[in-house]
């Protein structure tokens, strides 16, 4: 049974289930509840900047946070113990952008929850920072408890969760929040049932730095230094630029920014964006895009550290 037939039960109404697949919750919700293909969702985020128009929210019912899986024997008390460590991180997800924004950490990204696991089992990777109700229920189903499965807490790691209606249903809204105080307690035995971590968070603190040598990838200074000539560009920006790239971008761009994924390949700037192309690539490396799993890099970087980026970027375009 999951919480969605308890309050089936609670409220005497048959539970049907709808899917969309997609790794986009917004585009999920247009095309159910805004549909009018299904009367609730669950578990969307309580958060108040969170808002979905047309959508109203339950009272919160459960707290949910991200979690490290690791061997039984993998210390973690602290964001210190990661340092050196191999960590796995899911696409699109807090701690891929977290784990990119703090020096001395090193990530390897995974499309899926299932890779990132995979990639645990064979070694691949020394832990994974998951979403603590999957990581939870994985370890407990798929793999017998094998893990230690460690909630965390920080920015955005944690979140009390809702049940979303259509705004056009109040009723429906008020039954939901009177059942929900009624199987609190049942709610917190299925989240036990699950495997849901429930452990004591360990706190990932922002501003741990901890300065860790950056070696250069293999470099090919003729080429670079040609391009650079050709850019008008200083030779040592462009090099130090692809330095800083190869150490904090290749994870999701590729080294060079040489990737199969057309996206992701930025070499193809200046082909989507024209002329205005530097000035959109200023704008995301400061800002970001969170929602699609680019962090914001205005607080790590300092400003002539991203010019240097830039300036390399401008010696690899099509």
């Amino acid at each position: 049974m999951d919480a969605a037939e308890l309050i089936g039960q609670e409220l005497k109404r048959p539970v049907e289930y709808v899917w969309w697949h997609t790794f986009n919750q917004r585009r999920a919700l247009r095309n159910t509840i805004l549909a009018n293909a299904c009367d609730a969702v669950i578990a969307l985020p309580a958060n108040a900047d969170y808002k979905v128009r047309g959508v109203k929210k339950s009272q919160p019912f459960m707290d949910l946070t991200y979690a490290l899986v690791a061997p039984p024997s993998f210390r973690f008390e602290s964001l210190g113990d990661l340092r050196g460590k191999q960590i796995g991180v899911q696409f699109g997800t807090t701690p891929q952008i977290f784990v990119n924004t703090v020096e001395g950490l090193r990530s390897t990204t995974y499309r899926t929850a299932e890779e990132l696991l995979q990639a645990l089992s064979k070694g691949e990777i020394d832990a994974a920072l998951l979403w603590g109700p999957v990581a939870g229920y994985e370890n407990k189903s798929r793999f017998d408890g094998r893990w230690k499965v460690t909630p965390i807490s920080g920015p955005d790691f944690s979140s009390q969760v809702v049940i979303g209606v259509r705004s056009d249903q109040p009723n429906l809204a008020v039954e939901i929040d009177r059942a929900l105080v009624t199987l609190k307690p049942q709610l917190a035995a299925l989240a036990q049932q699950y495997g849901f971590p429930s452990d004591a968070a360990v706190a990932l603190d922002p501003k741990w730095r901890e300065p860790v040598p950056v070696a250069a990838t293999p470099a090919a200074p003729v080429a670079v230094s040609a391009a650079a000539a050709a850019t008008g560009a200083d030779n040592g920006a462009v090099q130090a630029g692809r330095v800083r790239f190869n150490s904090q971008c290749s994870h999701c761009h590729g080294t060079d920014s040489v990737t199969a994924l057309r996206e992701r390949d930025l070499r193809r700037l200046k082909m989507r964006n024209d002329d205005r192309w530097p000035e959109v690539a200023l704008t995301t490396i400061r800002e970001g895009r969170p929602d699609k799993g680019m962090p914001t890099w205005k607080d790590a970087l300092k400003e002539d550290q991203i010019q240097e980026i830039l300036a390399f970027l401008r010696t690899i375009q099509k």
